[in-house]
């Protein structure tokens, strides 16, 4: 039969080459129009984490119940958490898709690599032991899971075409909660070394080397995250905040000094780099507002999680043989003793999106 026009792989070749992202303008859920960005990429701990523990052999990991309740019919991911997490949120926001694949363990789609994946492994930080101590990924082995990820995603896309994208792709990078937690505060090593004031010096500057492999790599918009009020997590509260589960003033006030280092850091790599498109987000304010005022947002709980008592249940302690969960979620600030809820990431993207992500934009 005669065919008349250009051959349909040439025609998707050049939509490609002109517009790299403008093939995923109608992705996998059908959403019409152009992205905001081509694609997101995303690097840190269980806070972004869409299953790529699923994949390494820890007991970090989320892939069963009742983790996940509230997404996909109540099959687990590996998200840690009941629902979406702020990788699918910030993807929705931007136009993507409504679910971030984890890089590992997926039988990716051309699609799923044009528009971004998860590198994040739950339990990691940038302190090269925190991931030890727990055996998930380092860092480290998320920036070379990104090298492969662009060999692929130049496999697809063609060299220049992926260039690209990711040159115009938003990075989010979040880490250091358990640099803190559960690395200086819970395990023998760190403390010995290092003064808390100076082990935030060195997580700081593991952060902008960080930074700078991504930068190295092609990356020009990184969105990276502050620490959240740490010592207001209902695991630490049970660890340190004494029989009324107060909160930490010690956890807490190294989460604000990391900040405040952090934020001093990124505007010197600002103009080092030549690059205005890496932001530092803050999200201590909104978390500890919620933790204290939680009947402001319409929550109920704000001081342990829906899992089993919510003062100690996480990972594997958060299953459905021994952890029943509370009635409803939505009135929880925390799905287990360390985790936000869908409800409570909802409400945090909707704060944090235009005051810093849409500045990277």
């Amino acid at each position: 039969m005669e065919r008349s026009g250009a051959p349909l792989s040439l025609l998707l070749v050049l939509v490609l080459v002109v517009s790299p992202w403008q093939a995923a303008a109608v992705g996998g859920d059908g959403r019409p129009g152009r992205p905001r960005v081509p694609a997101i990429l995303v690097f840190g701990d269980s806070i972004v984490d869409t299953g790529n523990n699923n994949a390494v052999l820890t007991l970090t990991r989320s892939d069963f119940r009742p983790y996940g309740k509230d997404l996909n019919g109540g099959v687990p991911t590996g998200r840690f958490s009941n629902g979406r997490i702020p990788t699918d949120l910030v993807a929705s926001r931007l136009g993507l898709k409504d679910l971030v694949p984890a890089y590992l363990g997926t039988d990716l789609t051309d699609d799923d690599l044009l528009t971004g994946v998860s590198f994040a492994s739950g339990g990691t930080g940038y302190d090269p032991l925190t991931s030890t101590l727990v055996a998930v990924l380092p860092m480290q082995e998320e920036l070379n899971m990104f090298a492969e990820y662009k060999e692929r995603l130049a496999g697809v896309a063609g060299d220049q075409a992926a260039a690209g994208i990711v040159a115009e792709s938003l990075f989010l990078v979040c880490a250091g909660s358990d640099d803190i937690a559960n690395n200086y505060y819970l395990a023998p090593v760190r403390p010995l070394q290092y003064d808390i004031s100076a082990y935030v010096d060195f997580l700081v500057q593991q952060a902008c080397d960080f930074m700078k492999q991504l930068y190295q790599q092609g990356a020009r918009r990184i969105a990276i995250l502050g620490l959240p009020p740490i010592g207001c997590v209902p695991s630490q509260r049970t660890l340190a905040g004494g029989l009324a589960r107060n909160c930490d003033p010690a956890r807490n006030r190294a989460a604000q000094m990391y900040n405040s280092r952090l934020k001093g850091a990124i505007a010197g790599l600002q103009q080092e780099l030549q690059c205005q498109r890496i932001g530092y987000v803050d999200i201590y304010d909104v978390l500890q507002d919620m933790i204290t005022n939680p009947c402001k947002y319409g929550f109920d709980v704000s001081s342990r999680g829906c899992c089993g008592t919510g003062e100690f249940e996480v990972s594997l302690l958060c299953n459905q043989l021994t952890a029943p969960t509370c009635p409803d979620d939505r009135k929880y600030v925390f799905w287990d003793s360390f985790h936000p809820t869908q409800r409570a990431y909802e409400i945090i993207v909707d704060y944090l999106f235009p005051r810093y992500i849409e500045k990277l934009l």
